[in-house]
């Protein structure tokens, strides 16, 4: 993660570096999206499969936005880089940039940059220009995690920090969903997240919409991170900007999104458990999946699947589903292997297929499946400097495709990858 002060440094070096050479120019836009206008939240309604994926490419210094494919086939290289000159970016990428999980439905590409600059960055898909930039700091390291449209003119925005000095500036409290006014591009509110254990934040990070409702996962920290909470996910109402039930995981920590299977059945959500600095180490006892029904309110626990302690390993906090029955997930290294791993398991089954395996741990990044769009699963992996794609067939099995180079512009590893 990038530390203070290096986000100041990764603006300034692009600029101000002796005998380096100037960053390739943007590689432009993908024609065929519909990226908005400067003024509104319209746009056509996006294709159900969506338009492809955004994914960021990163050494936490430097940052370059790329725009691929479905199957992870690149279309643009470099649509935005921290060191390239694009008119309207009046606030410059930093090294510690993500892109919302979901698809805005309004076809922008949106560009969270988090701790150290706290701004949200909308741009046209086509054109690769900047519609509009917003801080969402009020004052604070705010660290904003992820952005979700809620209806035409309106997106939540989680902010995972928490101001210990909170009334100089409005909204200005953290720990919690900004409500935004995507056409003025405006702070409209906030919704306060819910924390009861003294001494720990709430810490929102990812969302999932789930019918009505967005889903919120906290992670549940100490102000320095000593502590950590169980896991737990919340239920937001859009209607009425109120949190409107709390699902707590007992017995596991360190807990991410929440993903959704295909025919919206079916949730599930990967916990990594505590991480022992000094052994390197994560807990399989308080790591593993959990299934919910996603059609009961608040969601109801189906079955843990016991994967943590079959692979000796934390379950990493992203995953996606392959297919109805089948998800895509990742260990982190330093148990039973020396690097990450990346599996496939059968919900029904409980059957367990390894995929591939890295040499070192933590370069295992954003995970992406496309059920009924292609089927296919991108997996980004920093030590290869590589997409690495499955396909995923009729019987749920997951075959390997040839890896994609994402950034051929600037060359930096790909990290995560958001929906479009």
């Amino acid at each position: 993660m990038v530390k203070i002060g290096l986000v100041a440094v990764a603006i300034l070096i692009p600029l101000l570096g002796c005998n380096v050479d100037p960053p390739p120019p943007s590689t432009g836009g993908v024609q065929g999206g519909d990226g908005g206008g400067g003024g509104g939240g319209g746009g056509s309604e996006p294709d159900a499969c969506g338009r492809g994926v955004v994914i960021v490419t990163s050494d936490y210094q430097s940052t370059n936005i790329a725009i691929s494919a479905l199957d992870g086939t690149t279309l643009s290289p470099s649509f935005v880089s921290s060191g390239a000159a694009k008119p309207g970016l009046s606030l410059a990428l930093s090294g510690d940039v993500d892109v919302p999980a979901t698809a805005p439905s309004s076809g922008r590409v949106v560009l969270i940059d988090r701790y150290g600059t706290n701004v949200l960055t909308w741009m046209d898909l086509e054109t690769a220009e900047v519609i509009a930039q917003l801080p969402v700091g009020q004052g604070f390291e705010s660290n904003p995690h992820d952005y979700i449209e809620v209806d035409e003119g309106r997106a939540f925005v989680s902010r995972f920090g928490s101001n210990p000095a909170p009334g100089a500036e409005p909204f200005d409290e953290g720990g919690d969903l900004l409500i935004l006014d995507t056409k003025k591009y405006s702070i409209e509110g906030r919704i306060a997240m819910p924390e009861e254990e003294e001494g720990l934040l709430p810490c929102p990070s990812g969302m999932t919409r789930v019918g009505d409702e967005v889903v919120v996962s906290l992670s549940r920290n100490a102000a320095d991170f000593s502590e950590m909470g169980e896991g737990r996910f919340v239920g937001v109402s859009p209607e009425k900007n109120a949190v409107a039930w709390t699902v707590d995981i007992e017995g596991l920590h360190g807990c991410g999104r929440v993903a959704v299977s295909p025919s919206g059945e079916r949730l599930a959500v990967a916990c990594s458990s505590r991480f022992d600095a000094d052994a390197m180490k994560f807990d399989p006892e308080t790591s593993d999946i959990v299934i919910y029904d996603a059609r009961s309110s608040p969601p109801k626990e189906l079955k843990r699947l016991g994967v943590a302690r079959e692979l000796d390993a934390g379950i990493q906090p992203s995953l996606a589903f392959a297919s109805e029955d089948v998800l895509f997930a990742k260990t982190y290294g330093g148990n039973a292997s020396a690097g990450d791993t990346v599996f496939s398991v059968n919900i029904t089954t409980g059957d367990v297929t390894p995929l591939g395996e890295a040499t070192q741990p933590f370069v295992f990044g954003g995970v992406r499946c496309s059920p009924g769009c292609g089927d296919v699963c991108l997996l980004s992996d920093a030590e290869k400097n590589k997409l690495r794609r499955w396909q995923v067939t009729a019987n749920g099995a997951l075959e390997p495709l040839e890896d994609a180079t994402v950034d051929t512009e600037v060359g930096l590893p790909p990290r995560s990858i958001g929906g479009l």
